[in-house]
Protein backbone atom coordinates (compact mmCIF):
# COMPACT_ATOMS: atom_id res chain seq x y z
CA UNK A 1 0.00 0.00 0.00
CA UNK A 2 1.30 3.44 -0.92
CA UNK A 3 2.49 5.73 1.86
CA UNK A 4 1.82 9.45 1.56
CA UNK A 5 3.84 12.28 3.12
CA UNK A 6 2.77 15.91 3.23
CA UNK A 7 5.81 18.20 3.44
CA UNK A 8 4.60 21.65 4.56
CA UNK A 9 7.30 24.07 3.52
CA UNK A 10 8.20 27.74 3.14
CA UNK A 11 11.49 29.45 3.96
CA UNK A 12 9.74 32.66 5.04
CA UNK A 13 9.08 32.40 8.79
CA UNK A 14 5.59 33.18 10.02
CA UNK A 15 3.88 32.37 6.71
CA UNK A 16 1.57 29.82 8.32
CA UNK A 17 3.25 26.40 8.03
CA UNK A 18 2.45 25.38 11.60
CA UNK A 19 -1.16 26.58 11.32
CA UNK A 20 -1.61 24.44 8.21
CA UNK A 21 0.03 21.49 10.00
CA UNK A 22 -2.51 21.93 12.81
CA UNK A 23 -5.41 21.98 10.36
CA UNK A 24 -4.20 18.87 8.54
CA UNK A 25 -3.65 17.07 11.85
CA UNK A 26 -7.25 17.84 12.82
CA UNK A 27 -8.56 16.80 9.41
CA UNK A 28 -6.65 13.50 9.36
CA UNK A 29 -6.86 12.06 12.85
CA UNK A 30 -4.94 8.88 11.92
CA UNK A 31 -1.95 10.66 10.37
CA UNK A 32 1.50 10.41 11.92
CA UNK A 33 2.81 13.89 12.82
CA UNK A 34 6.45 14.84 12.23
CA UNK A 35 8.12 18.07 13.33
CA UNK A 36 11.06 18.84 11.05
CA UNK A 37 11.72 22.27 12.54
CA UNK A 38 15.29 22.68 13.81
CA UNK A 39 14.77 26.22 15.11
CA UNK A 40 11.42 26.46 16.91
CA UNK A 41 9.00 24.19 18.79
CA UNK A 42 5.73 25.63 17.48
CA UNK A 43 4.28 22.40 16.11
CA UNK A 44 5.50 20.42 19.09
CA UNK A 45 3.45 22.72 21.33
CA UNK A 46 0.39 23.19 19.13
CA UNK A 47 0.11 19.47 18.39
CA UNK A 48 1.28 18.15 21.75
CA UNK A 49 -1.87 16.01 22.03
CA UNK A 50 -0.81 14.16 18.86
CA UNK A 51 2.67 13.47 20.24
CA UNK A 52 4.61 14.63 17.16
CA UNK A 53 8.01 13.09 16.51
CA UNK A 54 10.86 15.60 16.42
CA UNK A 55 13.28 14.92 13.57
CA UNK A 56 16.45 16.96 13.10
CA UNK A 57 17.79 17.15 9.55
CA UNK A 58 20.32 19.96 9.60
CA UNK A 59 23.97 19.14 10.06
CA UNK A 60 25.08 21.25 13.06
CA UNK A 61 28.32 22.20 11.30
CA UNK A 62 27.27 22.92 7.73
CA UNK A 63 23.64 23.90 8.52
CA UNK A 64 22.63 21.89 5.48
CA UNK A 65 20.26 18.94 5.33
CA UNK A 66 22.01 15.78 6.48
CA UNK A 67 21.45 13.44 3.53
CA UNK A 68 21.67 10.32 5.69
CA UNK A 69 19.10 11.60 8.19
CA UNK A 70 16.77 12.69 5.43
CA UNK A 71 16.98 9.37 3.63
CA UNK A 72 16.51 7.64 6.98
CA UNK A 73 13.13 9.34 7.31
CA UNK A 74 11.88 7.70 4.14
CA UNK A 75 13.20 4.33 5.30
CA UNK A 76 11.29 4.74 8.57
CA UNK A 77 8.13 5.59 6.65
CA UNK A 78 8.40 2.35 4.69
CA UNK A 79 8.51 0.36 7.94
CA UNK A 80 5.76 2.32 9.70
CA UNK A 81 2.29 0.85 10.12
CA UNK A 82 0.53 4.10 9.22
CA UNK A 83 0.05 5.31 5.66
CA UNK A 84 -0.26 9.09 6.05
CA UNK A 85 2.39 11.43 7.43
CA UNK A 86 2.22 15.19 8.01
CA UNK A 87 5.58 16.95 8.32
CA UNK A 88 6.05 20.59 9.30
CA UNK A 89 9.38 21.80 7.89
CA UNK A 90 10.76 24.73 9.82
CA UNK A 91 12.09 27.74 7.91
CA UNK A 92 15.71 26.61 8.23
CA UNK A 93 14.99 23.13 6.87
CA UNK A 94 12.66 24.52 4.19
CA UNK A 95 15.40 26.87 3.03
CA UNK A 96 17.69 23.90 2.43
CA UNK A 97 15.09 21.67 0.75
CA UNK A 98 15.64 22.93 -2.84
CA UNK A 99 19.38 22.60 -2.32
CA UNK A 100 18.90 19.01 -1.14
CA UNK A 101 17.08 18.11 -4.36
CA UNK A 102 19.73 19.82 -6.47
CA UNK A 103 22.68 18.15 -4.69
CA UNK A 104 21.18 14.66 -4.70
CA UNK A 105 19.48 14.87 -8.07
CA UNK A 106 15.70 15.13 -8.06
CA UNK A 107 15.55 12.24 -10.55
CA UNK A 108 17.29 10.00 -8.01
CA UNK A 109 14.96 11.12 -5.23
CA UNK A 110 11.91 10.48 -7.41
CA UNK A 111 13.10 6.99 -8.38
CA UNK A 112 13.77 6.03 -4.76
CA UNK A 113 10.38 7.27 -3.60
CA UNK A 114 8.60 5.59 -6.49
CA UNK A 115 10.34 2.26 -5.86
CA UNK A 116 9.40 2.48 -2.17
CA UNK A 117 5.78 3.35 -3.05
CA UNK A 118 6.00 6.66 -1.20
CA UNK A 119 4.03 9.60 -2.56
CA UNK A 120 5.64 12.86 -1.47
CA UNK A 121 3.40 15.90 -1.72
CA UNK A 122 5.20 19.18 -1.12
CA UNK A 123 2.81 21.88 0.10
CA UNK A 124 4.35 25.32 -0.32
CA UNK A 125 2.64 27.99 1.78
CA UNK A 126 2.41 31.48 0.30
CA UNK A 127 0.81 34.72 1.40
CA UNK A 128 -0.13 38.13 0.10
CA UNK A 129 0.71 41.58 1.36
CA UNK A 130 4.24 42.15 2.57
CA UNK A 131 5.20 38.45 2.54
CA UNK A 132 4.16 37.88 -1.08
CA UNK A 133 7.54 38.55 -2.69
CA UNK A 134 9.54 36.35 -0.29
CA UNK A 135 7.09 33.44 -0.36
CA UNK A 136 6.84 33.48 -4.16
CA UNK A 137 10.61 33.64 -4.57
CA UNK A 138 10.94 30.51 -2.46
CA UNK A 139 8.20 28.78 -4.48
CA UNK A 140 10.05 29.61 -7.70
CA UNK A 141 13.29 28.18 -6.25
CA UNK A 142 11.47 25.01 -5.22
CA UNK A 143 9.92 24.60 -8.67
CA UNK A 144 13.28 24.97 -10.36
CA UNK A 145 14.95 22.46 -8.02
CA UNK A 146 12.28 19.78 -8.48
CA UNK A 147 12.03 20.20 -12.27
CA UNK A 148 8.46 18.90 -12.45
CA UNK A 149 9.39 15.52 -10.97
CA UNK A 150 7.62 15.90 -7.61
CA UNK A 151 4.06 16.84 -6.69
CA UNK A 152 3.92 20.45 -5.47
CA UNK A 153 0.75 22.13 -4.24
CA UNK A 154 0.59 25.87 -3.56
CA UNK A 155 -1.37 26.80 -0.42
CA UNK A 156 -2.38 30.44 0.03
CA UNK A 157 -2.79 31.45 3.67
CA UNK A 158 -5.86 33.71 3.75
CA UNK A 159 -4.52 35.44 6.86
CA UNK A 160 -2.34 37.33 4.34
CA UNK A 161 -4.84 38.46 1.67
CA UNK A 162 -3.57 39.19 -1.82
CA UNK A 163 -4.10 42.31 -3.88
CA UNK A 164 -5.64 41.89 -7.32
CA UNK A 165 -2.18 42.24 -8.84
CA UNK A 166 -0.78 39.55 -6.56
CA UNK A 167 -3.69 37.24 -7.40
CA UNK A 168 -2.94 37.70 -11.09
CA UNK A 169 0.76 36.95 -10.65
CA UNK A 170 -0.05 33.84 -8.60
CA UNK A 171 -2.56 32.52 -11.12
CA UNK A 172 -0.18 32.99 -14.02
CA UNK A 173 2.67 31.30 -12.12
CA UNK A 174 0.57 28.29 -11.07
CA UNK A 175 -0.94 27.95 -14.55
CA UNK A 176 2.46 28.20 -16.26
CA UNK A 177 3.89 25.52 -13.97
CA UNK A 178 0.77 23.31 -13.89
CA UNK A 179 0.41 23.63 -10.11
CA UNK A 180 -2.65 23.14 -7.95
CA UNK A 181 -3.62 26.17 -5.85
CA UNK A 182 -5.61 25.77 -2.63
CA UNK A 183 -6.65 28.28 -0.01
CA UNK A 184 -6.71 27.93 3.76
CA UNK A 185 -7.64 30.30 6.55
CA UNK A 186 -8.07 29.03 10.10
CA UNK A 187 -9.51 32.33 11.33
CA UNK A 188 -12.04 33.61 8.80
CA UNK A 189 -13.54 35.79 11.52
CA UNK A 190 -10.83 38.39 12.16
CA UNK A 191 -12.58 39.84 15.22
CA UNK A 192 -10.54 40.22 18.39
CA UNK A 193 -12.46 37.55 20.33
CA UNK A 194 -12.18 34.97 17.54
CA UNK A 195 -8.47 35.62 17.09
CA UNK A 196 -7.84 35.32 20.82
CA UNK A 197 -9.86 32.11 21.04
CA UNK A 198 -7.90 30.45 18.25
CA UNK A 199 -4.59 31.65 19.68
CA UNK A 200 -5.43 30.15 23.08
CA UNK A 201 -6.45 26.80 21.61
CA UNK A 202 -3.21 26.59 19.63
CA UNK A 203 -1.19 27.44 22.73
CA UNK A 204 -2.97 24.81 24.83
CA UNK A 205 -1.83 22.02 22.50
CA UNK A 206 -4.96 19.93 23.13
CA UNK A 207 -6.69 20.20 19.76
CA UNK A 208 -10.36 20.94 19.27
CA UNK A 209 -11.84 17.77 20.77
CA UNK A 210 -13.48 18.62 24.05
CA UNK A 211 -14.06 22.27 23.21
CA UNK A 212 -17.54 23.69 23.66
CA UNK A 213 -19.62 23.74 20.46
CA UNK A 214 -19.42 27.53 20.39
CA UNK A 215 -15.63 27.48 20.55
CA UNK A 216 -15.18 24.57 18.15
CA UNK A 217 -17.24 26.38 15.53
CA UNK A 218 -14.26 28.67 14.82
CA UNK A 219 -12.30 25.65 13.59
CA UNK A 220 -14.58 23.04 12.07
CA UNK A 221 -15.68 24.74 8.84
CA UNK A 222 -12.18 25.95 7.78
CA UNK A 223 -10.79 22.46 8.44
CA UNK A 224 -13.64 20.75 6.56
CA UNK A 225 -13.11 23.14 3.62
CA UNK A 226 -9.38 22.39 3.41
CA UNK A 227 -8.79 20.74 0.03
CA UNK A 228 -5.67 18.79 0.87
Amino acid sequence: MEKKIHFITQAKGGAGKSVLAFMLAEKYKDAFILDLDDATTTSLKQLAYRKPIKVSFLDPTTKRIDRGAFNGLFESVIDAKRNLFIADLGASVAEQLPKYFEMNGVDNVYEILNAAKIHLQIICVIGGGNIFKATMEYLAELIEATDGKLNIVVAHNGFYPMSEEQKGITKKFTDDNNLSLVNFDLVKDKGEMAMRTVENVLKDGKGIDGLSPFTAIYFKKPIEDLRL
